[in-house]
């Protein structure tokens, strides 16, 4: 078949600006900068084409394609895998899968006895799993998945380097899908808190807007009276130019499904201070008061009292934009793609490169 000796990647690609999307975008970045000029891209968000078309070329892609680089979030997980696993009863394939998240052990865990089993096999039939932290590879692997390696969600470092000034003091940002469980409720709470002792703060929030929550946010724009400010959605290189205008960036997510989010990535490699949950995996990437700064989920008193900590002390700020530079280093693109360009011809995949 045509593909036969291509390389098939398949996952959702930006627009809209989340964090899948995003990711991919750079994977793809990543591999064309370094050469591999061999991989045909095809976006799983349908667009414009019918449903029969649109899934008939991607099963028409997954079946002539030898190798193939999933990068799929859960949707895409339990629906995409079952069909690669399908055709690789009849011919041999090569396959490895990203995962977008960081709670894909949890959700195989969640699955009934005898479906369980049967997807754990069919993740085995891939060469490799990448996960984006320690404590997800350890969850697949009590699952009874084989083959995670630990490879970070990458981002692109454009040079930008944050500064304190008399611009951005005092001035928090906000970067994220903006709903209750991205912790921007709690973020508003705290603000406001503080404004009320006297203390002038204010809050600009980036981020695609949640139908559901989009109505409760307006109502507290209006009562915040110019406290709070809704900025739009940032393109992936408007991220880091944009940091630099702010003091500080809190994302107190208690996101059930949280990984590392990308934004804690281009913080990082600006080198703002950052305020975040202990949720989750993210307390395997920060250490608190070196790297960031971290708060109890759901706690406004929390998050209240480390931004005030934050804005009183310059050491404390100079020392947390040294250290998250640091631990930052492993999530940049040219490292990731390295990492994955070394694991891929470990397992004897043809990549065709300048």
């Amino acid at each position: 078949m045509k593909h036969k000796k291509k390389t098939l990647f398949l996952g959702p690609f930006s627009p809209p600006f989340t964090g899948d999307g995003v990711k991919n975008d750079y994977l793809r970045e990543g591999f064309e900068t370094e050469g591999i000029k061999n991989i045909i891209w095809f976006d799983t968000i349908k667009r414009q084409s019918s449903s029969i078309a649109f899934y008939f070329k991607l099963l028409r892609l997954i079946l002539g394609s030898r190798q193939i680089i999933f990068s799929l979030n859960i949707r895409g997980r339990f629906t995409i895998i079952p069909i690669f696993w399908f055709f690789s009863l009849f011919s041999r394939k090569r396959g490895v899968l990203y995962v977008i998240g960081g709670t894909f052990h949890k959700q195989i865990e969640n699955l009934s006895t005898i479906f369980r089993k049967i997807f754990v096999c069919m993740l085995n039939s891939l060469q490799g799993i990448f996960v984006e932290s320690v404590a997800l590879k350890e969850g697949l692997e009590q699952q009874g998945v084989k083959n995670v390696s630990t490879i970070f969600n990458p981002r692109k470092d454009d040079g930008t380097r944050w500064q304190l000034s008399n611009n951005n003091k005092n001035k928090a940002v906000f970067i994220s899908r903006v709903t209750d469980d991205k912790g921007v409720t709690v973020l508003m709470d705290a603000i406001e808190s503080i404004n009320k002792e006297g203390i002038k703060i204010i809050l600009d929030v980036y981020g695609p807007l949640d139908e559901n929550y989009e109505q409760y946010f307006s109502e507290r724009l209006s009562y915040s009276k110019g406290i709070i400010t809704y900025k739009g959605i940032l393109k992936p290189d408007e991220v880091q130019p944009a940091l630099q205008n702010y003091h500080f960036l809190a994302l107190p997510t208690f996101h059930s499904g949280e990984g590392l989010p990308g934004i804690l990535v281009e913080a990082g490699m600006t080198g703002i201070p950052i305020i975040i949950t202990r949720f989750n995996a993210l307390p395997e990437y920060f250490k608190h008061n070196e790297s960031a700064l971290f708060v109890e989920p759901c706690n406004v008193e929390s998050l209240k009292n480390e931004i005030l900590r934050l804005i009183d002390n310059e050491d404390l700020n100079n020392s947390l934009t040294t250290g998250i530079l640091k631990t930052i280093e492993p999530f940049k693109l040219e490292n990731v793609i390295i990492k994955s360009l070394d694991f891929l011809k470990g397992k004897g995949w043809r990549l065709n490169s300048n």
